[in-house]
Parts: structure tokens; sequence; C-alpha cells
């Protein structure tokens, strides 16, 4: 039905298998994308900021784009260096969300970058954005606040949750 460099709007016509009934189905169809949930070594979680036209507002973000492929790693390290500048030493995948079920058939991996080297980004033309380092702890609060509030973002936290917490833990023993 539509078709740009993203984004593809598809129309299907459906069966139900229990009895039947046909329906048309309408979805966009989307390459897979890639959220890098960046920590610096001192343990500052990387965020970019940037204008979003659809929502008419300014919104935190966490380093990511689309066209992941079949390498999520090798796309997040682009990301990553494309959108903040920094360089990242290791990266793992830490798994992978579906962005919207019923809408888009879109999946995004998440994966942690670490061993952080700063350097220039290189933002496409499209783009304009700042970045920004903030603890742990104070993205909890921007969350809370609702400061933070993209779903991709907060997805992508919510999977590298117990790993930022292991990370902070080895960082920040616990005091009894």
């Amino acid at each position: 039905m539509y078709e740009n460099s993203w984004i593809q709007l598809q129309q299907h016509e459906v069966e139900v298998a229990a009895d039947g009934h046909r329906f048309t189905y309408t979805f966009l169809n989307s390459r897979p994308s890639v959220m890098v949930v960046a920590l610096t070594d001192e343990q500052k979680i990387v965020l970019v900021r940037q204008y979003r036209y659809p929502n008419e507002e300014f919104a935190y973000e966490l380093p990511g784009g689309g066209g992941a492929g079949s390498d999520p790693v090798a796309k997040a390290r682009e990301e990553l260096q494309e959108e903040t500048g920094y360089r990242a030493s290791r990266l793992r995948k830490l798994g992978s969300f579906v962005v919207y079920c019923g809408l888009s058939n879109e999946v995004c991996s998440v994966v942690m970058a670490q061993g952080l080297e700063r350097g220039k980004q290189r933002l496409e033309k499209t783009e304009h954005m700042t970045v920004h380092e903030v603890s742990y702890e104070e993205l909890r609060q921007m969350i809370q606040r609702g400061e933070f509030r993209d779903g991709m973002g907060l997805a992508a936290l919510n999977i590298a949750r117990t790993e930022i917490e292991t990370q902070l833990a080895i960082q920040y023993p616990l005091r009894v």
C-alpha cells in the first residue's frame, strides 16, 4: 500500500482457521531495529535527546536505530558511534522484543555496550541530538517523572535491568 526507506504498509487477506472468517489485516512491515544500553566506566547510562515530530516534543531515548539485519551487535556499534560519538570495546546482545504486537512485525534487539571511548558524533542530515550521561538512579527518577517515556527505551531497559544492576553491584557493593 505504501513504502519508504524505513517502513512498508502491507495489507493481507487473512482467514481465521477455526471458523473460516476472512478479514483484511493491515500492518507495518519494518526492518529489525536495535537499542543500545551503553554503560560508561563511571557507571553512567548514555542517553540521547532529540525532537520527535509526531509527538511535537523533545524526547530522551537510548541510542539506536533501524536496519539491524542479521547482526544487531554490528548495528549497535554503528548507531552508538553515529548518535553519541562513543566507541565500545565490548558489546553483547541481551535479548529482543516485538516493538508493537498487532501493528508491526518489527523486532528490536537490545545490546549492552561497555568499554566506551568518547569520540565525535556522526549524525545523519535529518538528525540533531544531544548526548547525556545519567546515573541509573537519575534515569529511574526521569522515568518516574515522565521525562523518559520512550516505549522502546523502556522495554530495552527492562531487558537490561538485571545486567545493569549486576554491573552496579560490582562497582558499588551493597553494605549491610
